[in-house]
């Protein structure tokens, strides 16, 4: 094993694509490599630059790990940024198959009419994707979001010729049920140093669109502030037994072991709420916000 793994995890956005595409293994310079396996073929010791971790394995190991992808026999990097995640997978050719160059070679064809088909084809794409953004109102900015990018290029560049998207029920059911365990999974993360360094647990009211009073519960730690509720209050006197005892119910869910304080604005309401929950746990400190 190499005796440092000391390394910077800054992605630069100054790559030029051209660059990337001469490196058919970029992302090796986003962890440390360590020894080689013996008879482990191309798998090494190898530690990520964003988070930490000591892994083993492959190139296929390394890109799976940092760009997020499932089921490939390694835990996902939890510590890359969207920002980050979106400058990776344009570094990496996807649509290069790695270490088939000679492969490459044979895909190219000067052949003038199966060049016209593709762009065709191409042409065809583009005006079904845009289509889809003008009849269901979807905002342009979604374009900029990465998982928007590599689902086009992954579909396009699998062998699943008869793929289809998931349509509107697995969207509602199957896959949202996945990604909520996901989303879990990676809070789990979070939570995981409540009961070492405590939270703050911060409260505000507001309207949302339907003009429903509603009340945000936000958790802030150490590792980054989290979002756990929001209260409807249709119907409900917002007074201090009320907020208090709202407050009481979130406490208790998390554990009061591990709350230091809660924060909320400092009207009179939210102030004598701010009391009640004192004198209930003696240890919990009520901080008001300064109104602007």
């Amino acid at each position: 094993m190499s005796s440092s793994y000391s390394a910077s995890c800054n992605v630069s956005g100054s790559s030029n694509s051209s660059e990337s595409m001469k490196d058919p293994y970029p992302l090796w310079k986003f962890v440390v490599k360590g020894d080689k396996i013996s008879g482990g073929g191309g798998n090494y010791n190898w530690k990520c630059n964003f988070c930490g971790e000591v892994k083993n394995g492959s190139y296929t190991r390394v890109k799976a790990h940092l760009l997020g992808e499932q089921g490939k026999g390694i835990q996902v990097c939890n510590k890359v940024k969207i920002d980050d995640l979106a400058k990776l997978r344009k570094l990496h050719p996807t649509s290069v198959r790695l270490g088939s160059s000679d492969n490459v070679k044979k895909r190219k064809s000067n052949n003038t009419i199966s060049d016209a088909f593709n762009m065709k084809s191409r042409d065809q794409f583009d005006s079904e994707i845009s289509r889809m953004f003008y009849t269901g109102g979807l905002p342009f900015n979604l374009t900029r979001n990465p998982y928007y990018v590599s689902s086009y290029t992954i579909a396009a560049n699998s062998n699943h010729s008869g793929y289809k998207p998931p349509g509107y029920n697995k969207l509602r059911t199957t896959l949202l049920c996945k990604e909520k365990e996901n989303v879990d999974r990676l809070l789990q993360l979070i939570k995981e140093t409540w009961k070492t360094k405590g939270v703050s647990i911060v409260s505000d009211g507001w309207s949302d669109p339907q003009r429903r009073p509603l009340i945000n519960i936000m958790i802030a730690s150490k590792k980054g502030p989290m979002f756990m509720k929001a209260i409807d209050c249709s119907g409900e006197i917002k007074d201090k037994d009320f907020i208090a005892t709202l407050l009481s119910e979130v406490i208790d869910e998390i554990g009061d072991q591990n709350v230091v304080q809660i924060i909320t604005d400092n009207a009179s309401n939210c102030k004598v709420a701010g009391e009640l929950v004192e004198g209930r746990y003696p240890h919990i400190y009520w901080t008001p916000t300064l109104k602007q």
